[in-house]
Order: structure tokens, then sequence, then C-alpha cells
């Protein structure tokens, strides 16, 4: 075979190769930071910026709130699904506490929690809004405190479920700062191992 017809396909099959190579590490990546932050929605009613800075288990970085929400809330993070697939099945996670933690020299200002139960459904097939279920409301007033445990020994046992997603749930905390310019750092949820 002559040289001009090798070269080019033996570069297209090289550049293939790389780009699968490619494709393929960054996808890797890309599943691996969704098993530890999912993309599910957060909302942050006050327009204050930075929302995502309380799932990035980084305490440094902050959500500080810069205006009153003219809605019941001022954010919400949906967190975790109820649920997790083996291969076969959806088993049920057990969740221990919802951790909230002071941003780096201030302490937790008072704020109302109304924890979320919403309907994990495909919004594309469905075409509404996943429903809501409140599971318990948590007043707190404490001052000075950096970082406070909310248990979650309210939430109902969830059963092992074959069909997604009947009885799967997107666990939903809710927030309203009850001060003109609260600032949070962290918000996490500690799952039973």
């Amino acid at each position: 075979m002559r040289p001009v017809i090798v070269i080019p396909i033996f570069s297209a099959i090289v550049l293939v190769l790389f780009g699968n190579y490619f494709l393929i590490s960054g996808t890797n990546k890309k599943i691996e930071g969704y098993k530890e932050n999912p993309p599910f929605r957060i909302e942050d009613a006050t327009a204050s910026n930075g929302l995502s800075l309380l799932l990035d288990k980084n305490p440094s970085t902050v959500w500080r709130k810069i205006r009153n929400s003219p809605l019941d809330f001022d954010f919400f993070l949906e967190m975790k699904l109820s649920h997790v697939w083996d291969g076969e099945v959806f088993q049920p996670r057990t969740f221990q506490s919802l951790d909230v933690e002071a941003c780096p020299g201030e302490t937790i200002p008072p704020f109302t929690l109304r924890f979320l139960l919403r309907e994990s459904i495909n919004v594309d097939k469905e075409l509404r809004m996943p429903k809501d279920k409140i599971v318990f409301v948590y007043p707190f007033q404490e001052k000075g405190k950096k970082q406070i445990s909310i248990p979650l020994d309210k939430l109902p046992k969830f059963q092992m479920e074959r069909d997604y997603p009947n009885q799967i749930f997107i666990l939903t905390p809710e927030f309203k700062i009850e001060s003109q310019n609260g600032c949070l750092a962290e918000v996490t949820l500690k799952e039973k191992l």
C-alpha cells in the first residue's frame, strides 16, 4: 500500500482511539461526581447566589442571605433519594440526621425547617410538578450554636421497591431563615451505614 493512503487511515484510527479514551475517562469522572452529588434541584428564592456551596463539603464556602424571599421559604435542597438501585431492586436507605453548619466565625441564624419527601417522578412523562409531603417542621431558635444535628427519626420506614418511582422520594429540606442576613456554610444529610 502506498503511504498516501496508509497515513490518513492510520491517523484517523489513532484519533478515534484517543477520542474514545478521553470520552470514557471524562464520563467515569462525571459518574463518580454524580454518586457524590446527584443533579437534583436546588432553589434560592432570595436570589442570594452560591446556594450550591452548601453542598460542596467545604465549610469555608458559604451561602449568605442578602434579601428576603417573596415565598414561604428562602431555599430548598433536593439531597438524596430514599432508595438506591442495587441492580435488581430499589433498596431503602436509612437516614440518621440533617447537619447544619454556620459560616466560619458566625453562629447559625434562627430558621424554620420543613422537611419534605418530594415525589420522585419523571416530570417529562408526568407533565406536572412532583407532590411534596411534609414529614416534620423544625423551628430552630437557639443562640450561639455553630453546628446542629437534626434527628430524622420521624421519617417513615422505607420499604424495598421494584417499580420506580413508586414510593421512592427525594429528601428535601426547605429553609426559612428568620433574620435579614443569615449565613450557612454546609447542610449535610447523614445516612446510617
